[in-house]
């Protein structure tokens, strides 16, 4: 096993490690377990040798690289989840080991394995959940639209920082998010950098990515026969809240120098429920 910390330390990671052995895994993804021990989170990989999954990494520079600008931007005031370091199986063919970051505050924007049930898109890689679906969603809704707007202002402020350095945000996982009334928004599931980073590709415009990603808060492409069965005195208050949602998320986005007309597109595009 080939270990590479660098912001902690050895005898740490190894004791994380030795922790999770037995445990039951918090969470689940497409190619990955999530073990919560104390204040750190340790993530199974079998891809640590693949940047977006296409694009090797063998010698992990790329990686190297990413973790490195988190740490930086992390100490900048940006809320990124970092990276403290890896372990991986040198012989695996795209790279089979664990990754070791701090856990994030508070809880998922919304819970993606709960929430399922109402999205077009019902990946069925999450864990199971005993979590009432409908209270879940109308509650944890209506929580997010009484969140600040200097909390949604910095998660815009933010998001754009972080593309402005290159790093992929997975906006299609609404539990690639958390948030905490305290410390506000935060970014987990971070990628390695885009393909310009590279030479790749020409560079994006990251105003009008965030015109879409930035409205991650708001429930949108949702599945229209679940919803419905959620009722009419259910549907008017999500509405509603969502509604408030998205005017935080948009009177941030301009805040940010964002063009109205890059967030118009984006609304039409995605159809932010409510609207």
């Amino acid at each position: 096993m080939t270990e590479n910390y660098f912001y902690i330390e050895p005898e740490t990671a190894r004791e994380l490690l030795s922790q999770t052995k037995g445990m039951k895994a918090s969470k689940r993804g497409i190619d990955s377990h999530v073990y919560l021990v104390g204040e750190y989170a340790v993530l199974t990989t079998s891809r640590l040798k693949l940047r977006i999954v296409a694009t090797r990494d063998d010698g992990l520079a790329y990686l190297d690289e990413l973790i490195a600008t988190l740490m930086r931007l992390h100490g900048q005031g940006v809320a990124v989840v970092p990276i403290l370091g890896y372990c991986y199986d040198p012989d695996s063919e795209n790279g089979t080991g664990y990754i070791f970051q701090p856990r994030a505050k508070g809880g998922e924007l919304y819970d993606d394995a709960v929430t399922k049930k109402y999205r077009r898109s019902k990946a069925s890689y999450y864990f199971p959940s005993d979590v009432d679906p409908k209270e879940y969603i109308l509650s944890r809704t209506s929580y997010i639209s009484q969140v600040s707007q200097e909390h949604f202002d910095k998660f815009i402020g933010d998001m754009l920082v972080i593309m402005e350095h290159d790093i992929l945000i997975d906006s299609m996982g609404k539990s690639n998010f958390f948030y905490d009334k305290t410390v506000g928004f935060q970014f987990i599931d971070l990628d390695s950098h885009t393909d310009y980073r590279y030479g790749l590709a020409a560079k994006y415009d990251s105003k009008e990515t965030c015109a879409y990603a930035g409205l991650v808060p708001c429930h949108y492409n949702l599945d229209t026969r679940a919803v419905k069965k959620l009722g009419r005195n259910a549907l008017q208050q999500l509405a509603r809240d969502n509604g408030i949602i998205f005017e935080k998320c948009k009177a941030a986005m301009l805040r940010s120098k964002i063009p109205e007309e890059q967030v118009n597109r984006a609304l039409e595009t995605l159809q932010v429920f409510g609207r």
